[in-house]
């Protein structure tokens, strides 16, 4: 959905008969009326003498393409107003200024230049598309004719367009750059010269065609969902890049992320912050990649961003479910990403319990691994994937599930795994061993061996300590382990995973400079 903010001075309309008659519900009215007939389109409408000129910072915020008409009061709008549609078009906002909105304060700012030009009332204007190959020329007659129209001749003084559109001839004798479009910042511009406010020329489909194109160009545009700053580097990208250990965040607390601020912001924009905080990947459920894969490529390539691991829940006692698990391989493969996270099924209430009591004695785990039916049925599965994912690069990895019925959320559970299953790695997360009330340190010291992968879960004190909170603030010792990975040459993610933050952008922030900050000093 593009949303539109429709802005018209509305003057002309109420103090000259002649105006109200071609524009009974003003200008700005009549453009809104045609495109709302896009379901693809939502418009707005704002006026002078509205509060703020009906441009303020949260209608603004909430507009992707401004149309702006204006032409008795420039001088009436704030210079404060205009230097924050200015910089929201810097931002990305697309801006379509009509007819004599060429001398407003916002042209004048985004210009830079007198915006100067040669003017005369009542004449007939043919309009020639100069640029067949711009999308605003799209389904628009090689040229057609505007019956009465006030001439705008040259020079017009603006700066260089990347493209004219389309170029005004008057039957004066005079020519005009009718149609021209600028980049500023992020935002796109179109400037379109047909529209004195005497003339029905909003009433003419070709000209209705023209603007809901400008609409859709002007829309394309990534927006800056911030202010644009200049940032001090404290880390270059090389040397960034030079660290074998970068960072990672689950896609699903960008989800979390962007609902918990009512769709304030974006997915893309949440990622966008995600890649300035110095995030490089994500971990992300199987299922949400593939339903959203192209829109997930799309801002991943655009943020410099990539996947750092793929993760699905199966129950290996079906057999559709391995082949889920191979489909889930192909997709790492196919994607370039190098490991994958199985959490490969549960135990039953009493089989947990019976397990879990003897999860300190490795032996113990060992005899009850080796005669349960649906143990032996997940390890036959994870060593037909394991082989399956060998060839192609990818490995296959368990964690530290923190769930009752996990039958690998101990240390020595998680190990049997590792030992009897060939070729299967670990997802090492700090926080799931304060789960079954282990010591983080003495399961690091037995699963090194194994760990490609690692969640960066801290703990604080409420809930019996098992709250998730942002990492580096609760009591899992993070810049240990982090030490000690760093000392045996680990060269993959540490991935930030707090699910139940209650705001999100605000922890994942905290959370990356805690582990940068720890990067740049073990």
């Amino acid at each position: 959905m593009i949303k539109v903010t429709v802005w018209n001075e509305y003057l002309h309309e109420r103090r000259q008969e002649e105006v109200r008659t071609v524009y009974p519900e003003g200008i700005h009215g009549c453009i809104a009326e045609f495109l709302k007939k896009d379901k693809n389109i939502f418009v707005r409408t704002a006026t002078l003498e509205e509060p703020e000129h009906g441009l303020t910072e949260e209608v603004l915020a909430d507009t992707d393409v401004l149309i702006y008409w204006g032409h008795m009061a420039h001088k009436d709008f704030s210079d404060e107003t205009a230097r924050r549609v200015q910089n929201h078009v810097l931002g990305g906002m697309g801006l379509i200024a009509l007819h004599s909105a060429h001398f407003s304060k916002i042209m004048g700012l985004l210009m830079g230049t007198s915006m100067t030009l040669r003017w005369k009332h009542g004449d007939r204007e043919r309009l020639f598309v100069t640029a067949p190959y711009h999308p605003i020329a799209q389904g628009i007659p090689a040229q057609f004719d505007i019956p009465i129209e006030e001439m705008y001749g040259e020079y017009f003084d603006i700066p260089k367009p990347e493209d004219v559109v389309f170029t005004g001839w008057f039957a004066g004798g005079e020519v005009f750059r009718s149609g021209c479009t600028f980049q500023r910042g992020r935002g796109r511009i179109f400037y379109f010269q047909p529209g004195h406010e005497e003339y029905p020329i909003y009433h003419m489909p070709e000209i209705q065609r023209i603007l809901s194109n400008a609409v859709y160009w002007c829309a394309e545009v990534k927006r800056q969902a911030g202010p644009m700053n200049c940032t001090a580097v404290k880390v270059t990208l090389e040397q960034e890049y030079s660290n074998p250990i970068k960072i990672s965040v689950f896609y699903d607390h960008i989800i979390q992320a962007v609902a918990q601020t009512e769709n304030k912001y974006t997915i893309d924009e949440v990622m966008r912050r995600c890649s300035d905080f110095g995030i490089r990947g994500i971990d992300i459920e199987y299922d949400q990649l593939c339903a959203n894969y192209s829109q997930i490529c799309e801002a991943m390539q655009y943020h410099y961003m990539e996947i750092a691991c793929i993760y699905h829940f199966y129950d290996f006692q079906l057999t559709s479910d391995i082949n889920t698990a191979k489909d889930h391989i192909d997709m790492a493969y196919q994607m370039g990403v190098k490991k994958i996270l199985i959490v490969p099924g549960f135990l039953d209430a009493e089989e947990a319990k019976t397990l879990h009591n003897v999860s300190n004695d490795y032996f113990a785990v060992e005899r009850f691994m080796e005669q349960n039916l649906r143990i032996q049925a997940i390890k036959a599965a994870l060593t037909e994937l394991t082989q399956y994912a060998k060839p192609l690069g990818v490995q296959v990895t368990l964690e530290d599930f923190d769930a009752v019925a996990s039958p690998c959320s101990r240390m020595n559970e998680l190990l049997w795994f590792l030992r009897n299953v060939p070729e299967l790695k670990c997802t090492f997360d700090m926080g799931n061993f304060a789960f079954g009330y282990e010591n983080v340190m003495e399961a690091y010291t037995l699963l090194k061996g194994y760990i490609v992968h690692v969640h960066c879960k801290d703990r604080g004190s409420e809930g019996n300590g098992l709250k998730s909170v942002p990492t580096g603030s609760g009591y899992i010792p993070v810049t240990q382990l982090i030490r000690k990975l760093k000392e045996v040459g680990y060269n993959g993610y540490l991935s930030i995973e707090h699910f139940g933050e209650l705001d999100q952008i605000k922890s994942i922030e905290q959370s990356a400079r805690f582990l940068k900050s720890v990067l740049e000093c073990v």
